[in-house]
């Protein structure tokens, strides 16, 4: 026997004596420390979400940390312990399980030399011995199945705590590896290689360092590795929670959120952050039931539940890989549409999901891009106003929505002061430099198109020059300081602006029981007996018509007055006061009603720009909705009023609506549910032209 043989000998034997004390007080902490964890959180009731669970054509990838946003460790925690597996975030997502931890209790972290303080891990610096090592020695095991590797470990695990080891299962690229003794560098842990190696000598054994591909999971309240992952970024490691007593299957979060699904831990690191992002991979519908109570209120009718449950459905399908770059679909953030796992859901909430499960918004035949705001202040406007472009979209044309009572919500009409110095910080902080110091003048030098939403606004500093912004949702946002939508007035020292008081009910129009079905399948095509229908208030404009004037006979043009020949010679009419009255819509100009409707309400403007009527399109006028025709009737008055700054040398804004203003207003859909609207009414209202339908149905499902 050589002397460095008999020195290992000694070092084994010491370190078992020393050691298996100190395993045993690390397993009885352990035990005591799991248990009591658990014990000392009760988790909230949460709404069991199971029958969601069968959505599995669509899987939703929703990113919850990356990008600067991450963290070094992050703690989970569900009651029955979790089922450890694969994801392929690239591929079809579908998880695979590989392996069962059963602790309610542990922390996903980074691979590498590891420090703690209280319960917060962190990348150990140079100076500081690490809690946890990122130099563990490696049996490859990826010729084992489950069942033989399972026999491994628990036959390695008594030669290993004899030397004051223990076993770490793993799984790393194809397989199973067994892993022991994290230390803090690679030379420590080569000098046990060969004391580990004996324990089977025919099976490779290594030293590894610490990937930037891999993690550990970790039991926060004994600091034992429990399981460790790499598959060198090919695939990511998922872990979800096993079923609980109460039929649910939830992850827990330190926040109190719960989450339905698989948690996919990634490692990221960008030379500035390094650790893991957290993405929720899960069906279709739970996504769904958790973005519902995160944009809209929970206790809200079942009709608004419905109509967002069908417009959420749309805006998912079609943003699938909009956060590809790190590698998830949607984000949880207004960017994409606030999402907070199941913590919310109720019955009603499942009730709306469930009911309508499938059904999206499309426009011929294709999913439309459902956009939405919290409120629009009584008009819309369309995305290339709000956002550029040359391309309109034909269901997301700016329309009025006189139903809203936006006068009445509290995000729906607003007032801010701003100082010239105010708004110059402000823009400087949104990345403009044109301006050299405080703002001397606001003008507003265009509208969007139909709407009253700011298109263009001119800015002057005090030095005369000048900055222009265009486009409606840049201007919000550059001014976000102030505006909550660019459907604003401005002026210094005072501005005059025009609104509507608040409704007295949300009865607008007398609807005796509206929509009160007792089928509810039967209300897409059943409507509130408001009056006459099929052809009733239909709005013809005049861009698909000829128009005769004094001149000749020729189309009416978008913009200009139309010249209308009557016994009192030619008279110049704006077009918006001109309507024509045909065999098929005559029925709806018989008596005072439908007359004061038209003066007060045009549903439908054209959207071809030349006035020729000729896009190659379907340019007939779609029925108006339900919502349409009785919403208008009743309305308050608008009113003008004036507003002053408290100081007089000081901007005053007043606006209305919150958000960008595309696509259909959560709080104007409120209050057509309020007044008795089914979903489908309430959609077709807003989404002009459209069709609801089965996504399976759809011509763009992927």
């Amino acid at each position: 026997m050589t002397r460095q043989q008999k020195m290992v000998r000694i070092l084994c034997l010491i370190l078992a004596i020393v050691m298996f004390l100190g395993v045993a007080t690390t397993v009885i902490y352990f035990l005591a420390s799991s248990i009591n964890a658990y014990e000392n959180q009760a988790p909230a009731q949460v709404c069991n979400t199971s029958s969601l669970k069968d959505s599995e054509d669509v899987l939703v990838s929703v990113g919850l940390m990356y990008g600067d946003n991450i963290t070094t460790s992050f703690q989970i925690e569900s009651e029955a312990g979790y089922d450890v597996g694969i994801v392929d975030l690239d591929g079809d997502r579908s998880f695979k399980k590989v392996w069962d931890l059963w602790d309610p209790v542990y922390a996903v972290m980074s691979d590498g030399n590891i420090s703690k303080t209280g319960m917060t891990y962190y990348f150990s610096t140079y100076t500081e011995y690490p809690l946890l090592g990122g130099y563990p020695v490696h049996f490859d095991c990826e010729d084992l199945s489950r069942e033989d590797f399972e026999e491994l470990i628990y036959a390695t695990q008594n030669y290993l705590w004899q030397m004051g080891l223990y076993a770490i299962p793993a799984y790393i690229h194809t397989g199973y590896a067994l892993r022991t003794g994290h230390f803090a560098t690679w030379n420590d842990a080569a000098e046990y290689l060969e004391v580990i190696q004996t324990i089977y000598p025919d099976r490779y054994c290594s030293v590894v360092q610490p990937k930037d591909t891999a993690v550990s999971v970790v039991n926060p309240y004994t600091d034992v590795i429990a399981f460790e992952f790499d598959c060198g970024a090919k695939e990511e490691f998922g872990i979800q929670a096993k079923t609980g007593s109460d039929g649910n299957a939830y992850i827990r979060t330190p926040a109190g959120n719960v989450y339905d699904g698989v948690f996919c831990f990634k490692r990221y690191n960008n030379g500035t952050v390094d650790g893991v992002s957290l993405i929720n991979v899960l069906p279709l519908e739970c996504y769904i039931a958790g973005v519902l109570p995160s944009e809209i209120t929970n206790t809200w009718p079942i009709e608004v539940q419905r109509e967002f449950a069908i417009t959420v459905r749309s805006f998912t399908l079609t943003h699938i890989h909009k956060h590809s770059y790190f590698g998830f679909d949607l984000c949880n953030t207004t960017d994409c549409q606030v999402y907070k796992g199941a913590g919310k859901v109720n019955d009603t909430v499942m009730e709306a999901v469930t009911g309508t499960k499938g059904k999206v918004v499309t426009y011929q035949g294709d999913i439309i891009t459902a956009y939405y705001s919290s409120s629009m202040g009584g008009v819309t406007v369309s995305p290339t106003d709000a956002w550029g472009g040359n391309q309109e979209v034909p269901y997301l044309r700016a329309i009025e929505t006189p139903w809203e009572d936006y006068q009445g919500h509290s995000n729906g009409f607003w007032i801010t002061e701003a100082s010239p110095e105010g708004i110059y910080e402000c823009l400087v902080k949104a990345g403009y430099n044109d301006l050299k110091g405080p703002v001397d003048d606001i003008r507003i030098t265009e509208f969007a198109k139909n709407s009253s939403y700011v298109k263009k606004l001119l800015l002057t500093d005090i030095y005369g020059n000048q900055l222009e912004i265009v486009n409606t949702d840049r201007i919000r946002i550059s001014l976000s300081a102030f505006l909550n939508s660019a459907n604003f007035v401005v002026g210094r020292g005072s501005v005059e602006y025009e609104t509507r008081e608040p409704y007295d009910s949300l009865a607008l129009g007398g609807v005796q029981n509206p929509g009160k079905t007792e089928d509810t399948e039967k209300t897409e095509t059943e409507k509130p007996d408001e009056g006459p229908k099929d052809k009733a208030y239909g709005y013809i404009d005049l861009d698909t018509y000829v128009v005769a004037t004094s001149g000749s006979t020729e189309r009416s043009y978008r913009y200009g007055p139309v010249k209308v020949i009557t016994a009192d010679g030619e008279i110049e009419h704006s077009k918006n006061d001109v309507f024509v009255i045909s065999k098929d819509n005559a029925e709806a100009y018989l008596g005072a009603d439908g007359l004061s409707f038209l003066k007060d309400y045009q549903e439908y403007q054209s959207d071809d720009e030349d006035g020729s009527g000729d896009n190659g399109e379907d340019n007939s006028v779609p029925e108006e909705s339900a919502p349409v025709q009785a919403a208008v009737q009743g309305i308050p008055e608008i009113v003008k009023k004036t507003e002053y700054a408290e100081n007089p040398n000081n901007f005053i804004f007043v606006g209305k609506g919150w958000g960008h203003g595309v696509g259909i207003s959560q709080y104007g859909s409120y209050d057509l549910a309020m007044m008795g609207y089914k979903a489908e009414d309430i959609l077709l209202a807003y989404f002009v032209g459209a069709d609801i339908i089965n996504y399976h149905d759809s011509n763009n499902f992927r």
